[in-house]
């Protein structure tokens, strides 16, 4: 396990932790043993503790905040996060410290499902005080990104991201005097989807080796991966485009650029669309955003070749995602869904953390199924 000053690399899956880090907040492994202090420690705090800080050294992060509120809002006043008991709730409405006021929200459009009228119905019926507004950028499109630099700016209350946060976004909010606190609420997948002639001539699914020669450049035709002779034509959004493009470019092209083969694409509805029509076409999007869809197939995916193909669909007709599969890490491209909270005790990150028990709730999990994603706990 190599270390840097402030990252502890997980010697399971490389991804670079905090170093006070004790799991890795991608894989779960363990980083180090618990010294015996941390554990007396521990048991005092699982009784004091509610879910959010139960999850939290689960998943890892650092909280946050920031706030609109309306003029009937209570007064700011430092947040106790942690004065509920230890407990995990089962309903939205059993979630305390819920705060009145407007706040606003987005970010990822991953979590576009989590944000349906749905939701929000069940949210407002119970706490109506609590009054969410989806806010995108002023310029640009949302994504991971833009809403953790909205988080940061002072514009949401807290944000929605498809990827972790990275360092200079962390040092960012520590110049501003606050920390950032990355919450799982949801496990996502990555699928990569394929016209469907491709399928009905026999081919089987990809490694994560050939879908980077793919999309970098180097394989130009399916027969190069075990397909019939036919050109590749990969589509892609542009990869500043968002949270997903950023995880596709740093765990599927280990940060390689694009090949020049690659065309540019939009959106997902866009790359389904012109994958749906192009002979031997290839694109790539959350699991959740792709399933149920007529136009294309998607591609069951392997580690290495002699791993075998794990489908991202529950089934041939693909109506659902494998939770199995996405849950016990044999479908090999996996994430985490993160809630993004601006720790500064104030409203806005009260704000962050009911939202967040919100959704680790047994209803609110539900709801995170109901969506199209697979639930954290």
């Amino acid at each position: 396990m190599s270390s840097g000053s402030n990252k502890v690399e997980c010697p399971n899956c490389k991804t670079q932790n905090p170093s006070t880090a004790y799991k890795c907040s991608y894989c779960r492994k363990k980083l180090r043993g618990v010294p015996p202090i941390v554990l007396g420690l521990a048991t005092v705090f699982l009784m004091l503790g509610g879910p959010y800080f139960l999850f939290k050294d689960k998943l890892f992060g650092a909280p946050s905040s920031t706030s609109t509120t309306s003029s009937s809002s209570p007064p700011t006043t430092p947040v106790t996060p942690s004065s509920a008991p230890f407990t995990t709730y089962l309903s939205l409405a059993n979630i305390p410290n819920v705060p009145n006021g407007i706040f606003n929200y987005g970010g990822s459009t991953t979590f576009a499902p989590l944000r349906s009228p749905a939701v929000v119905a069940a949210i407002n019926k119970a706490h109506p005080q609590f009054q969410l507004r989806y806010t995108k950028p002023p310029n640009g499109k949302p994504g991971s990104g833009t809403g953790i630099e909205m988080l940061i700016e002072g514009q949401m209350s807290f944000a929605e991201s498809s990827r972790s946060v990275k360092d200079d976004e962390f040092e960012l909010a520590k110049k501003r005097n606050f920390k950032l606190e990355q919450v799982a609420v949801a496990i996502d997948g990555i699928a990569f989807y394929v016209n469907p002639e491709l399928i009905k001539q026999g081919f089987k699914g990809i490694t994560l080796e050939q879908a980077r020669d793919i999309f970098i450049g180097k394989v130009n035709n399916w027969k190069d991966v075990g397909g019939p002779d036919m050109e590749i034509t990969p589509f892609s959004r542009n990869l500043k485009a968002g949270g997903t493009v950023d995880y596709f470019y740093e765990k599927v092209l280990d940060k390689q650029p694009l090949g020049s083969n690659v065309q540019e694409v939009t959106d997902t509805t866009g790359s389904i669309r012109k994958v749906g029509v192009t002979r031997g076409g290839i694109g790539y999007a959350t699991a959740s955003e792709v399933i149920n869809q007529s136009m294309i197939n998607l591609l069951p995916l392997g580690k290495v070749a002699s791993s075998g193909f794990v489908s991202p669909c529950i089934d041939q007709i693909c109506k659902a995602v494998n939770k199995t599969a996405f849950t016990d890490g044999t479908y090999p491209l996996t994430r985490r869904l993160f809630v993004v909270i601006k720790q500064d005790g104030k409203l806005d990150e009260q704000a962050g953390v009911a939202y967040t028990n919100m959704l680790l709730s047994d209803e609110g999990q539900k709801l995170v199924e109901e969506a199209g994603f697979v639930p954290i706990r």
